[in-house]
């Protein structure tokens, strides 16, 4: 007699499913290498890779998401466009704002706000492209212009005493301005 929370089933079944999931993770992983490999995605995906918290996933969530970064006016736009500008309570000549809209994109909305986890700790240092990443040359110096900003930021929000997941959602409003001018000038090469 097995008693309460012992599970039987569990035992046998837990190194198949194991397989399976890593062979699941292993075609995902294979499939995005060569789809941010085609030409057409390549340049975008390798300079936004160059932000520190941006890695392939990510970048090719937002190249494929966002499509050309050229239909955005400004970072602005686009930081709205993921949802990731704070709302406005204005009346007569006070200004308030809010919480973020979330109006826009959620995915990568979440996957901005995780990446910008990335600089609570990390170093102001630019991130050396992996092997085989071919970043466009200015797009390259943009990023690491924009990592030194980004963990500066982070820095003083955290001084002034901001809450922690405030200052994170504020770095990732930030970031995503910054992937917004890395993706462009990633466009225009």
């Amino acid at each position: 007699m097995t008693g309460i929370g012992e599970n039987t089933l569990a035992q046998p079944v837990k190194p198949p499913l194991r397989e399976r999931h890593a062979c699941l993770a292993k075609l995902v992983k294979n499939r995005l290498t060569l789809t941010t490999r085609k030409p057409r995605w390549r340049r975008r995906v390798d300079s936004l890779r160059c932000l520190k918290g941006v890695d392939t996933a990510t970048a090719a969530d937002l190249v494929f998401e966002a499509g050309e970064f050229s239909r955005f006016r400004n970072a602005r736009s686009f930081a709205a466009w993921v949802g990731l500008t704070p709302s406005e309570h204005s009346s007569g000549e006070s200004d308030r704002r809010g919480a973020i809209t979330k109006a826009g994109n959620k995915h990568l909305r979440k996957a901005l706000v995780e990446a910008a986890w990335h600089y609570l700790t990390c170093s102001a240092r630019p991130k050396e492209p992996a092997r085989g990443q071919a970043p466009d040359p200015g797009a390259r110096r943009h990023a690491a212009k924009g990592v030194r900003r980004l963990v500066e930021r982070r820095g003083t929000l955290l001084a002034r005493g901001v809450h922690n997941n405030k200052a994170n959602v504020a770095t990732a409003r930030e970031l995503a301005c910054w992937v917004w001018a890395v993706g462009l000038m990633a466009e225009e090469a």
